[in-house]
């Protein structure tokens, strides 16, 4: 009886995990690597180490320990592979079904070169800009993840923002 007490609530509690964490880890991590199938399959081992970390205790930082696991999947994965791809991908947007054709290609069209835009940003900016536009972090959850200090985040952050939005203009970017 006290066995089964003590999985039900575990596994309401992954449960709840999942339903938080999983789409933002999986944008965070297809902005690392580009690869929808590869960010999940990091994702999922992101969970399993949870899982299989569980009889140790519980971090005490859940949100940094799991964009660190999964990023650090990655980066093993990446470096096996010889391969080290950072990107950027925008969150999925919903379609505005009212916008004309014309509309929604422009908007796509300005998308992608943001998108090229970020990309071409250290890769430390990169992540940071990631973590906090795209997955919706705060500063002290980034950095719990990169050990980079709060006021450092911001100071890069607004220079990553800065530089971004220079060069729109510079290209003939409309505000």
């Amino acid at each position: 009886m006290n066995e089964a007490r003590s999985i039900e609530p575990a596994g309401n509690w992954l449960a709840e995990i999942l339903v938080r964490y999983e789409k933002p880890l999986l944008k965070h991590a297809y902005g690392i690597c580009s690869d929808r199938e590869l960010s999940r399959d990091a994702v999922q081992e992101t969970f399993f180490r949870l899982i299989r970390s569980r009889d140790k205790g519980m971090p005490e930082n859940l949100a940094a320990w799991l964009f660190t696991v999964c990023r650090n999947v990655l980066t093993d994965h990446m470096r096996r592979q010889r391969v080290v791809q950072f990107g950027w991908d925008l969150p999925e947007m919903e379609s505005d079904e009212t916008s004309s054709p014309d509309h929604q290609l422009a908007r796509g069209e300005r998308e992608e070169r943001l998108v090229k835009m970020v990309a071409e940003l250290p890769e430390r900016e990169r992540e940071l800009v990631r973590l906090k536009f795209q997955v919706g972090l705060s500063y002290k959850e980034i950095e719990e993840i990169t050990g980079i200090s709060q006021g450092n985040i911001g100071y890069f952050l607004h220079r990553a923002v800065k530089e971004l939005k220079d060069r729109w203009h510079r290209e003939g970017g409309e505000e």
